[in-house]
């Protein structure tokens, strides 16, 4: 009796291109998008709904590229081999945190921009009521969302780099990648707390970048080859 431990396994080529592409993406959009500028609320309101188009356009992208990364991460867990305690536990942290990250585009990109519509003709004290549950939406959830969701990615990232050291070559030096890229974020966050910058978000998105695509460099050059389970090893030997 034999198996076929790869049947299976998600393409582990085809994921670490997807994730390579999901990384560059996200930054691209980061980098593109807009925000709007005024002196009042009223002003502000408007201007959110003039750049609304491009606005939603940005975070759908921002939505499919989070998908894409999740897609790559259960391949590259796969990889690693996920009857290992840690590379599971990395996949459940990640998931958590793209599940957060949603939550946070779904808010900036749609939520948001939607109140502003929804209030802006009204009456000034009405208006202004829409106003403050904008700035709760993009000033305490939206923050709040993505800093939990960071730390959950932080989390992952560290959790799979202590699987990675165990093991020899590009494995254990993407391991050692992780643990710098996969804590830095986590520490800044917490530095930070709510008085982050919008220089100190992008360090954060760099520093998951230089992991994205090191993971991605492993997938690809890996061939999709997959870390056996010992039962699957005993098994192939009947």
């Amino acid at each position: 009796m034999s198996t076929d431990a790869e049947s299976p396994q998600i393409n582990a080529r085809a994921a670490g291109i997807v994730i390579a592409l999901g990384a560059i993406a996200s930054i691209v959009a980061v980098a593109l998008d807009s925000s709007a500028s005024g002196k009042d609320a009223l002003s502000i309101m408007q201007g959110m709904i003039a750049i609304q188009p491009s606005h939603q356009l940005v975070h759908v992208i921002a939505m499919a590229c989070l998908g894409g990364l999740t897609y790559g991460y259960v391949a590259f867990s796969q990889r690693l081999g996920l009857h290992k305690g840690p590379v599971m536990a990395g996949l459940v942290a990640y998931c958590l945190g793209s599940v957060l990250m949603l939550f946070a585009t779904v808010i900036d990109g749609f939520i948001s921009t939607d109140t502003a519509l929804a209030f802006v003709d009204k009456a000034p004290e009405v208006m202004n009521t829409g106003f403050s549950i904008i700035r709760v939406l993009s000033g305490v959830m939206l923050v709040d969302l993505a800093k939990v969701a960071w730390v959950f990615q932080s989390v992952a990232v560290l959790f799979w780099a202590c699987a990675l050291l165990r093991e020899r070559g590009g494995d254990k030096a993407l391991g050692v990648v992780g643990m710098i890229a996969g804590a830095l974020p986590a520490v800044i966050v917490v530095a930070y707390g709510s008085r982050m910058t919008d220089l100190v978000v992008v360090g954060i998105l760099l520093l998951q970048a230089v992991w994205n695509l090191s993971a991605a460099a492993l997938l690809v050059v890996g061939s999709g080859k997959t870390k056996e389970h010992p039962a699957q090893r005993l098994a192939s030997a009947y």
